[in-house]
């Protein structure tokens, strides 16, 4: 399939729900009504157990873990609140996925996301930007799988193919980051968001012009290493220093060890999928 028709098609990417683009709405507002916002997030329950997962597995800084969306929003603020509320929709918005056992995929996405975060944090850069972008990162391969669930490139477990990209490229001239910045950008995520997804899997050569980029690369590659079990020995030698030295991530020796972050448990990806 042509990458115009796919990203033009409403069955494969679809429209933002209609409760987001409302949440979206009142976000959009000089002063947006936090009533209104809780209101309507908690009035579908699958999307505020998403978002739950989300902010007690991003863990900002609440000390302890949050179970209401009343509780949410002040601590999150508005900007946080509507990455997080914006990053939950997704999981609902793919339900099946010819092939894949999405809560495997999500697992895997939330601990990139949370390397991710990790990584911003060392930077002292926008730790909820890296970790939405985390989250996304893999998303335009669903969407690809759903059109072409046979094709070969499609077929190996996408959190442990490190070829993904290129044998895309190679057999379809586009890869899944194209699609999931088109999809980022379908549903209104920011531009450094749309940015990062599509350039993350081959950094521009000016990789400290794109930071985000470089930070989804590192944390992409900390999460496959993680899924392909690699020891700390093989991770420092495998170890990407140009995009680390690029953007000044001096964290090579706490992304090769085996505690990372706190990887994501399974039950904890199937209440997000």
């Amino acid at each position: 399939m042509k990458f115009d028709q796919l990203i033009a098609s409403d069955t494969l990417i679809p429209s933002l729900p209609v409760t987001v683009a409302q949440i979206f709405g009142e976000f959009q507002k000089p002063e947006p009504n936090i009533r209104q916002i809780t209101t309507l997030v908690s009035a579908e329950v699958g999307l505020t157990v998403r978002v739950l997962r989300l902010l007690n597995s991003a863990r900002y800084g609440s000390g302890g873990r949050i179970g209401t969306m009343e509780a949410a929003i002040p601590l999150l603020g508005l900007k946080a609140t509507k990455q997080l509320v914006s990053a939950a929709a997704v999981g609902g918005a793919f339900r099946v996925v010819p092939g894949v056992n999405l809560p495997e995929f999500w697992r895997h996405s939330l601990d990139v996301a949370k390397i991710a975060q990790s990584l911003a944090g060392s930077m002292r850069l926008d730790k909820g930007l890296a970790f939405t972008a985390g989250l996304l990162h893999g998303v335009g391969d669903l969407v690809m799988k759903m059109a072409m669930p046979d094709e070969p490139c499609m077929q190996p477990n996408f959190a442990q193919d490190s070829n993904r990209h290129a044998s895309q490229l190679a057999a379809l001239g586009y890869s899944y980051a194209d699609v999931g910045a088109a999809f980022a950008a379908k549903w209104r995520f920011p531009q450094e968001i749309v940015d990062a997804i599509q350039h993350h899997p081959n950094p521009q050569d000016d990789v400290a012009a794109d930071t985000l980029a470089g930070i989804l690369y590192l944390a992409s590659w900390g999460g496959r290493a993680h899924e392909l079990d690699l020891d700390t020995p093989s991770m420092l030698e495998q170890y990407p220093h140009r995009v680390a030295d690029a953007i000044g991530c001096t964290e090579e020796e706490r992304l090769c060890s085996e505690d990372a972050i706190e990887w994501t448990r399974p039950e904890e990806a199937g209440d997000f999928s």
